[in-house]
């Protein structure tokens, strides 16, 4: 059986750091979002913990993440 992750550095490094990148940034807007809901004292349903720390799209979650400081529940979030 072949070193798959071996053959990725060798052959793909710039798309294996591409898709470590996104997965920072996505790390990094899901933390961010629950920061400020936290610091707010909106109380995080796991329900709204789940459909954020889910979601895959950077766009939705800046979207969200610019919401965030404004809204008065974490399900604020999503209408």
């Amino acid at each position: 059986m072949q070193d798959f992750d071996y053959l990725g550095e060798k052959y793909f490094p710039h798309w294996l750091e591409a898709g470590r990148a996104l997965g920072q940034a996505r790390a990094t807007l899901v933390a961010g979002i629950v920061t400020v809901l936290e610091m707010r004292g909106v109380k995080v349903s796991d329900d709204a913990g789940k459909r954020i720390d889910q979601c895959e799209s950077l766009d939705q979650l800046g979207a969200w993440l610019r919401k965030a400081p404004k809204v008065k529940s974490a399900d604020d979030l999503f209408v």
